[in-house]
Order: structure tokens, then sequence, then C-alpha cells
């Protein structure tokens, strides 16, 4: 079985029509898109990102790890619990739980890394120094 983790952001979902597959389940493809949803809502709230600032974000996706547990069906409510596991010089990883909010089984877990990033110059940059600091503080917040 795998273990329940605790994280300072949840994000719900809302499972669309449109995310199943032939199966009748969610495709797995689209645990990647409830995935970036959950990481701007993360950013809106840490601070670090505000829905005007476009190409200017300044992060890209280096990594993701998934491991799908259980199948997402149509009109099951579900989060996105995300919390930061690492921060580095240039990158941070994120670590992730998609969950359903009725009986909370676990039905995806892992790791996103992502990397700060000058899309004019194209290359990775330092992490400023003021999205390290809302960060910490709030993961000093939120637990």
């Amino acid at each position: 079985m795998t273990e329940k983790k605790t994280f300072t952001y949840y994000h719900p979902v809302v499972v669309r029509y449109s995310d199943l597959d032939t199966h009748g389940h969610v495709n797995n493809a689209v645990f990647l898109t409830y995935l970036e949803s959950a990481r701007l809502g993360y950013y809106e709230k840490v601070g670090i990102w505000s829905r005007d600032s476009g190409m200017n974000t300044g992060m890209v996706v280096a990594r993701i790890e998934i491991d799908y547990q259980a199948p997402i069906f149509l009109f099951q409510s579900l989060r996105v619990g995300l919390r930061l596991e690492h921060i580095g010089n240039k990158s941070f990883s994120l670590g992730f739980q998609i969950e359903s909010i009725h009986d909370q089984q676990i039905l995806a877990q892992g790791k996103s890394v992502m990397v700060a990033y000058d899309h004019q110059a194209g290359i990775s940059v330092e992490i400023p120094a003021d999205w390290r600091k809302k960060l910490t503080q709030y993961i000093e917040m939120n637990g």
C-alpha cells in the first residue's frame, strides 16, 4: 500500500468528459494536466506567479515522475496535493499526490522538477531571491 502524505497546498480538480479515454477512465496524459493546474495554483498562492505573467514566468519542467495507483472516473471529486521537497540553485522539486476527496484514495503520486529559466536567453538561471524567500515562507506558514 502506498503511504499517504501530507501537503502544504491542495488544488481541486473537476474531471471532464473530454478527459476520458476509450476505457472510460481518465487518460494517463491528463493526470499531467491536473498537475499543471495544481502547480499554477500553488505558484499563485505562494506569490511567484501571476495570471498576467505569460512568458515572464521563468520556469520550465525538467522532469516528471508519476506512479499511477488507480484509475480516475467521470464525476469523481479530486484534489492534487503539492509540497516543496527540495530547493537548489537553479531548480526545485515538488512532490505531489492526486487523491479522491470522497475516500482519500491515492490515485497517483510523484515528483516534478522545475528549473528557473530565462526564456529570452534560452538558458537556466538561478532561482530569484524573492522566489526562494516566498517558497520558504510559505512552508513555514503552512507546515
